[in-house]
Protein backbone atom coordinates (compact mmCIF):
# COMPACT_ATOMS: atom_id res chain seq x y z
CA UNK A 1 0.00 0.00 0.00
CA UNK A 2 1.53 3.12 -1.35
CA UNK A 3 1.25 6.39 1.59
CA UNK A 4 -1.72 8.05 0.42
CA UNK A 5 -3.76 4.41 0.79
CA UNK A 6 -2.16 4.65 4.30
CA UNK A 7 -3.06 7.83 5.21
CA UNK A 8 -6.56 7.44 4.11
CA UNK A 9 -7.05 3.93 5.90
CA UNK A 10 -6.06 5.67 9.11
CA UNK A 11 -8.39 8.25 8.56
CA UNK A 12 -11.18 5.98 7.83
CA UNK A 13 -9.86 4.10 11.40
CA UNK A 14 -9.87 7.56 13.22
CA UNK A 15 -12.63 8.72 12.08
CA UNK A 16 -15.48 6.33 14.31
CA UNK A 17 -13.48 7.18 17.70
CA UNK A 18 -13.46 11.10 16.84
CA UNK A 19 -17.17 10.94 16.66
CA UNK A 20 -17.59 8.89 19.63
CA UNK A 21 -15.75 11.46 21.43
CA UNK A 22 -16.94 14.26 19.69
CA UNK A 23 -20.60 13.09 20.87
CA UNK A 24 -19.33 12.51 24.48
CA UNK A 25 -18.04 16.02 24.67
CA UNK A 26 -21.32 17.30 23.49
CA UNK A 27 -23.04 14.93 26.03
CA UNK A 28 -21.00 16.35 28.88
CA UNK A 29 -21.47 20.44 28.04
CA UNK A 30 -25.02 19.65 28.26
CA UNK A 31 -24.62 17.15 31.20
CA UNK A 32 -22.64 20.27 33.41
CA UNK A 33 -25.54 22.90 34.48
CA UNK A 34 -27.51 19.97 35.69
CA UNK A 35 -24.12 18.32 37.30
CA UNK A 36 -23.44 21.43 39.10
CA UNK A 37 -27.05 22.09 39.98
CA UNK A 38 -27.45 18.69 41.98
CA UNK A 39 -24.00 19.20 43.53
CA UNK A 40 -25.14 22.15 44.98
CA UNK A 41 -28.69 20.76 46.32
CA UNK A 42 -26.80 18.16 47.47
CA UNK A 43 -24.19 20.04 49.52
CA UNK A 44 -27.27 22.52 50.82
CA UNK A 45 -28.69 19.42 52.26
CA UNK A 46 -25.45 18.31 54.03
CA UNK A 47 -25.42 21.76 55.18
CA UNK A 48 -29.18 21.79 56.03
CA UNK A 49 -28.22 18.76 58.26
CA UNK A 50 -25.31 19.96 60.06
CA UNK A 51 -26.77 22.46 63.35
CA UNK A 52 -25.41 25.85 63.48
CA UNK A 53 -22.90 25.46 66.30
CA UNK A 54 -24.42 28.27 68.44
CA UNK A 55 -24.51 28.38 72.50
CA UNK A 56 -27.28 27.15 74.51
CA UNK A 57 -29.24 29.33 76.60
CA UNK A 58 -31.94 31.12 78.05
CA UNK A 59 -33.30 34.48 76.61
CA UNK A 60 -33.80 35.53 80.08
CA UNK A 61 -30.88 34.74 81.04
CA UNK A 62 -29.24 36.30 78.14
CA UNK A 63 -31.03 39.47 78.57
CA UNK A 64 -29.81 40.14 81.93
CA UNK A 65 -26.24 39.76 80.47
CA UNK A 66 -26.42 41.94 77.88
CA UNK A 67 -28.51 44.68 79.74
CA UNK A 68 -26.25 44.31 82.37
CA UNK A 69 -23.21 44.67 79.95
CA UNK A 70 -25.11 48.27 79.05
CA UNK A 71 -25.34 49.28 83.18
CA UNK A 72 -21.30 48.56 83.37
CA UNK A 73 -20.79 50.34 79.83
CA UNK A 74 -23.13 53.70 80.98
CA UNK A 75 -21.42 53.63 84.61
CA UNK A 76 -17.47 54.02 83.27
CA UNK A 77 -19.34 56.81 80.94
CA UNK A 78 -19.82 58.56 83.58
CA UNK A 79 -21.90 60.69 81.75
CA UNK A 80 -24.89 60.91 84.52
CA UNK A 81 -27.01 58.47 81.91
CA UNK A 82 -29.11 55.65 82.66
CA UNK A 83 -29.45 52.98 85.03
CA UNK A 84 -31.08 49.55 84.92
CA UNK A 85 -33.06 47.27 86.49
CA UNK A 86 -32.19 43.73 86.77
CA UNK A 87 -34.13 42.49 83.72
CA UNK A 88 -32.69 45.94 81.75
CA UNK A 89 -36.50 46.98 80.43
CA UNK A 90 -37.07 50.17 82.79
CA UNK A 91 -33.98 52.87 83.00
CA UNK A 92 -34.01 55.58 85.45
CA UNK A 93 -34.47 58.89 84.01
CA UNK A 94 -36.14 60.29 81.12
CA UNK A 95 -33.66 61.28 78.37
CA UNK A 96 -32.52 58.22 77.20
CA UNK A 97 -34.18 55.99 75.09
CA UNK A 98 -33.96 52.01 75.55
CA UNK A 99 -34.99 48.76 73.51
CA UNK A 100 -34.62 45.19 73.86
CA UNK A 101 -35.65 43.28 71.23
CA UNK A 102 -34.73 39.70 69.62
CA UNK A 103 -33.93 39.61 65.81
CA UNK A 104 -33.54 36.19 64.16
CA UNK A 105 -30.12 34.27 63.03
CA UNK A 106 -29.37 33.03 59.62
CA UNK A 107 -26.98 30.43 58.64
CA UNK A 108 -23.57 30.95 57.21
CA UNK A 109 -23.11 29.43 53.19
CA UNK A 110 -24.59 27.92 51.13
CA UNK A 111 -28.21 27.47 53.38
CA UNK A 112 -27.86 31.93 53.42
CA UNK A 113 -29.86 31.19 49.80
CA UNK A 114 -32.98 31.11 50.77
CA UNK A 115 -32.53 33.40 54.21
CA UNK A 116 -34.28 30.69 56.05
CA UNK A 117 -34.53 31.56 60.05
CA UNK A 118 -32.44 29.12 61.77
CA UNK A 119 -35.26 27.67 63.77
CA UNK A 120 -35.28 28.03 67.69
CA UNK A 121 -32.40 30.40 67.56
CA UNK A 122 -32.26 34.22 68.08
CA UNK A 123 -30.12 37.11 69.48
CA UNK A 124 -30.62 39.96 71.31
CA UNK A 125 -29.95 43.46 71.23
CA UNK A 126 -30.07 46.33 73.72
CA UNK A 127 -30.10 49.51 72.58
CA UNK A 128 -29.76 53.17 74.75
CA UNK A 129 -28.72 56.36 74.34
CA UNK A 130 -27.91 59.51 76.26
CA UNK A 131 -28.86 62.91 74.44
CA UNK A 132 -26.76 66.34 74.37
CA UNK A 133 -23.20 65.34 74.99
CA UNK A 134 -20.53 67.75 74.35
CA UNK A 135 -17.71 66.21 72.85
CA UNK A 136 -15.60 67.64 75.56
CA UNK A 137 -17.35 64.98 77.57
CA UNK A 138 -17.63 62.21 74.81
CA UNK A 139 -13.83 61.99 74.27
CA UNK A 140 -12.60 61.43 77.65
CA UNK A 141 -15.83 59.04 78.59
CA UNK A 142 -15.11 56.74 75.28
CA UNK A 143 -11.79 56.77 77.05
CA UNK A 144 -12.55 55.78 80.24
CA UNK A 145 -14.89 53.11 78.72
CA UNK A 146 -12.17 51.66 76.52
CA UNK A 147 -9.85 51.22 79.70
CA UNK A 148 -12.83 49.31 81.12
CA UNK A 149 -13.39 47.06 78.35
CA UNK A 150 -10.37 45.96 78.38
CA UNK A 151 -9.32 45.39 82.08
CA UNK A 152 -12.68 43.13 81.92
CA UNK A 153 -11.51 41.16 78.98
CA UNK A 154 -13.06 42.82 76.07
CA UNK A 155 -11.16 42.96 72.75
CA UNK A 156 -11.51 46.56 71.29
CA UNK A 157 -12.10 45.81 67.93
CA UNK A 158 -12.47 50.09 66.35
CA UNK A 159 -12.28 53.17 68.60
CA UNK A 160 -11.69 56.20 66.20
CA UNK A 161 -12.77 59.56 64.90
CA UNK A 162 -14.65 60.07 61.54
CA UNK A 163 -15.56 63.48 60.90
CA UNK A 164 -18.52 64.25 63.16
CA UNK A 165 -18.33 60.63 64.75
CA UNK A 166 -16.27 59.06 67.24
CA UNK A 167 -16.50 55.20 67.37
CA UNK A 168 -15.65 52.62 70.20
CA UNK A 169 -16.50 49.17 69.42
CA UNK A 170 -15.52 45.48 71.31
CA UNK A 171 -16.32 41.84 71.57
CA UNK A 172 -15.86 39.20 74.83
CA UNK A 173 -17.17 36.14 73.67
CA UNK A 174 -19.57 36.73 71.01
CA UNK A 175 -21.42 39.24 72.99
CA UNK A 176 -20.54 42.94 71.24
CA UNK A 177 -20.67 46.42 72.50
CA UNK A 178 -20.98 49.50 70.29
CA UNK A 179 -20.39 53.09 71.15
CA UNK A 180 -21.32 56.40 68.72
CA UNK A 181 -21.15 59.63 69.75
CA UNK A 182 -22.31 62.31 66.72
CA UNK A 183 -21.99 65.40 66.38
CA UNK A 184 -25.47 66.99 65.70
CA UNK A 185 -25.11 70.42 66.61
CA UNK A 186 -22.06 72.44 67.32
CA UNK A 187 -19.99 70.79 69.88
CA UNK A 188 -22.51 68.29 70.70
CA UNK A 189 -25.22 65.04 70.31
CA UNK A 190 -26.07 61.84 70.98
CA UNK A 191 -24.43 58.94 72.31
CA UNK A 192 -26.15 55.99 71.43
CA UNK A 193 -24.85 52.71 72.85
CA UNK A 194 -25.62 49.36 71.66
CA UNK A 195 -25.06 45.74 72.79
CA UNK A 196 -25.85 42.20 71.17
CA UNK A 197 -25.62 38.63 72.19
CA UNK A 198 -24.41 36.35 69.71
CA UNK A 199 -26.63 33.77 68.15
CA UNK A 200 -28.30 31.67 70.76
CA UNK A 201 -30.23 28.43 70.70
CA UNK A 202 -33.22 28.75 72.73
CA UNK A 203 -33.67 25.41 74.95
CA UNK A 204 -37.16 25.01 75.30
CA UNK A 205 -38.06 26.91 71.96
CA UNK A 206 -41.81 27.58 71.12
CA UNK A 207 -41.38 28.34 67.38
CA UNK A 208 -41.32 32.05 67.67
CA UNK A 209 -38.81 34.55 69.08
CA UNK A 210 -38.72 34.95 72.70
CA UNK A 211 -40.64 37.46 74.04
CA UNK A 212 -38.72 40.15 76.69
Amino acid sequence: MDAQGETEDAARRRGPKAARAAKFGCVALLAAPFLLVAGGIGAYLIAQAIPEDYPEAEPETVARRITGTSAAVTGALRLGGPDTDGWGRQWTGSDPGVDVGPGSCYADGLENWLEKPVPGAFFLAHAWEVADVSEAEAKPALRRTAAYLRRHGWHITEFSHENTRRYLNAERNGDEVALTWTETHPGSGPLEGRTFSPCTYDPTPHGDLPAL
